[in-house]
């Protein structure tokens, strides 16, 4: 009777370790990581003070910078849909196209990875002019060096912004990809099939994972809303071991470079909880 016991006991705990294991397994080692390492850069802009926003206030709030390029294009602002508390108010003037005049941009950068994931709120107002299409952000390695028809030929970088672009079917997210494996001059479009409307917020969230031993196995995903839109995971981002993931790149503006870009209003949109990290994020 004891030997009985003595077994379904054993059999018992067996069965809870392995459960544990299983749960464990479910997630990545990176899983164990203490939440205070996970967040490698974050904003969410609740202590900055209100009105124009500088590249002294960034620095204050998320550390030092690569660059900026701001103008008077950024402010600090309450939600108006009262979800968000504080958030970050990007203009895009009428008539403008290209960074120098419409949207903001700066780079910040990251400890090399080889996977992060980024996070973060998007919500165009009411009457926003997406026009042809425009910038929004993301990930990238080398910063901002693989965009602007620079090609990343020898697996030594890559970009993956988002964009809004103009379909037949309305305004869709992409993820616009330089990589060594691009056919466009001006990067390949991944499309997520989700098309922005104004006037609500959306969240964005980009995984980036390199590929090994020059093999296209890497991966993209992206989630909009929570909801898992894009899933590649072959994808060869690099040659070798360089290429990692090295800076966020905050750039949103409309263009393209021709007036047919250009907003015929007054727009803008607004940010929030921005947030590169080494975990999935929570849904």
């Amino acid at each position: 009777m004891k030997k009985t016991i003595l077994f379904i006991v054993l059999i018992h705990g067996f069965i809870l370790k392995a459960c544990a294991q299983e749960s464990i397994n479910e997630n990545s080692d990176d899983d164990q990581t203490p939440i205070a390492e996970n967040v490698i850069f974050e904003l969410d802009f609740e202590t900055a003070a209100q009105g124009t926003y500088t590249t002294q206030n960034l620095i204050s709030e998320g550390g030092e910078i690569r660059w900026s390029l701001f103008g008077d294009k950024a402010n600090i602002v309450v939600d108006p849909e009262g979800e968000k508390g504080q958030v970050l108010k990007v203009d895009y003037p009428e008539g403008t196209v290209g960074p120098e005049t419409n949207g903001v941009q700066f780079i910040k950068t990251l400890p090399a990875s080889n996977e992060y994931y980024l996070d973060y709120y998007v919500f165009f107002e009411e009457g926003f002019d997406f026009r042809e299409g425009g910038k929004l952000p993301g990930l990238t390695s080398g910063g901002s060096t693989y965009t602007g028809g620079n090609h990343p030929d020898n697996g030594e970088g890559w970009s993956a912004r988002y964009m809004w672009v103009n379909r037949n079917a309305g305004i869709e997210a992409i993820v616009y990809f330089y990589y060594m494996d691009m056919t466009s001059e001006y990067g390949d479009s991944v499309n997520s099939g989700i098309y922005f409307e104004t006037g609500k917020w959306y969240r964005l969230t980009q995984r980036i994972k390199l590929n090994q031993n020059n093999l296209p196995n890497g991966i993209m995903q992206v989630w909009i809303d929570g909801v898992k839109v894009i899933d590649d995971t072959e994808v060869r981002y690099r040659l070798w071991d360089q290429g990692d993931i090295d800076s966020f790149y905050f750039s949103t503006f409309h263009g393209g470079a021709t007036e047919d870009w250009a907003p015929q209003n007054d727009s803008f949109a607004l940010f929030d909880k921005i947030k590169v990290t080494k975990l999935k994020p929570e849904f």
